[in-house]
């Protein structure tokens, strides 16, 4: 067993793990560790020095258990853990800055506008029906209360009471000196729609506006919710308010980073257009993009030429933001294992796979026994 796979999983989620250990030559589970500790794992190496190879996530105790049980072995990070690490840091990154999401696209225009709001409420804030939408009156209300609480001498434990609200939401409201800093989560909510508007509005365009067509057609495309709601998205568009040119993508934190970290061949030219658009308003995510890209080429193709690593890890400690900063001094630290996952081609993906099969072991175990019986199933189940 010369290449072994190691990874966690939950016996009890947030309280209890165990590791699971895979010959990965065969994908088999060789041995089941009662928890995830360093020292229970460089105990089992020791008694196994034909380990050559670990391929494993980036966690810190398969690092450590690995360096002190098998000195030996060569260590491999994982490539899908090394991108969804960095994948995580750059959103972390776009959630400081999503003022700037708020701020609607000029690329392409949102919609024309169909007539003036009410007083003291822009587009965004308005329902269908030109109505305030229920969050963003809940935001402006609560946020009213609780800044005339604090001018009064309340203190923030007492509002909290009063008004029957969390601490930390006080605590929030509290922080924002004005309501528009808490309104961009109000009037950016996600909502089913969000991502066939543009397929919506094309289809329009070419005259199909059946909206019981529609919504079979977008159901084939992965679309979740029902013709109602087709319809209400669909409501302006036949009272005469129809975009002159395609609207926008709803921007959110979670989509601006996956045209971040897509392949740029696969964005659509209005992604790249709106992601463009992002850069020039804000230079951190310019070069959170640059940096993001930059290790996702490398990661993905296994370039390793001219230390390649090294220098993105010294860029990025030179002026890359914090979060990203953050990944690159744990790189730092894990610097040999991402090398050899750029230049070999070992993956942890039997030792996922594994994990997925234990959860469904789980499920049928549910309430029964105890770990001993769970690690036998694992080991003896086909």
């Amino acid at each position: 067993m010369p290449h072994l796979g190691v990874d966690e999983f939950a016996v009890r989620r947030g309280r209890t793990y165990a590791t699971i250990l895979i010959d990965m030559a065969t994908h088999r589970p060789v041995d089941v560790l009662a928890d995830r500790a360093a020292a229970t794992f460089a105990s089992w190496l020791r008694d196994h020095p034909e380990v050559r190879i670990i391929c494993r996530d980036r966690a810190g105790s398969f690092r450590d258990g690995a360096q002190a049980g098998a000195p030996q072995a060569r260590q491999v990070a994982d490539t899908w853990h090394l991108l969804n690490n960095t994948a995580q840091a750059v959103e972390r990154v776009t959630g400081r800055h999503r003022a700037d999401l708020r701020q609607p696209l000029t690329t392409v225009d949102q919609r024309t506008d169909d007539g003036p709001t009410p007083e003291g409420h822009d587009r965004a804030e308005l329902d269908i029906h030109g109505r305030p939408r229920p969050p963003v009156a809940r935001t402006r209300e609560r946020h009213k209360q609780i800044h005339e609480r604090i001018e009064r001498g309340d203190s923030l434990r007492a509002i909290a009471r009063d008004l029957q609200l969390s601490p930390g939401t006080v605590n929030r409201f509290a922080r924002a000196a004005e309501v528009d800093e808490l309104l961009i989560a109000a009037i950016h909510r996600p909502t089913l729609i969000d991502d066939y508007r543009l397929y919506l509005h094309h289809r329009w365009m070419e005259g199909c506006t059946n909206a019981s067509a529609l919504t079979q057609e977008i159901q084939r495309l992965g679309y979740r919710g029902d013709v109602n709601t087709v319809r209400r998205h669909l409501k302006p568009y036949r009272n005469g308010a129809i975009p002159a040119t395609a609207p926008s993508p709803h921007l959110t934190v979670r989509r601006v980073t996956d045209w971040i970290m897509r392949r740029f061949e696969h964005l659509t030219d209005v992604e790249r257009k709106g992601l463009d658009e992002l850069c020039e308003r804000n230079p951190a995510l310019a070069t959170t993009v640059e940096y993001a890209r930059r290790l996702a080429l490398m990661v993905r193709d296994r370039r390793s030429e001219h230390l390649a690593l090294e220098v993105w890890i010294a860029d990025v400690r030179l002026d890359g933001q914090r979060e990203l900063r953050t990944l690159a001094n744990g790189m730092r630290r894990d610097r040999e294992a991402i090398q050899a996952t750029l230049t070999t081609t070992y993956t942890s993906g039997a030792v996922e796979g594994n994990v997925t099969r234990i959860k469904l072991l789980k499920r049928q175990m549910y309430g029964r026994a105890n770990f001993d019986l769970l690690r036998h199933r694992i080991l003896l189940s086909p």
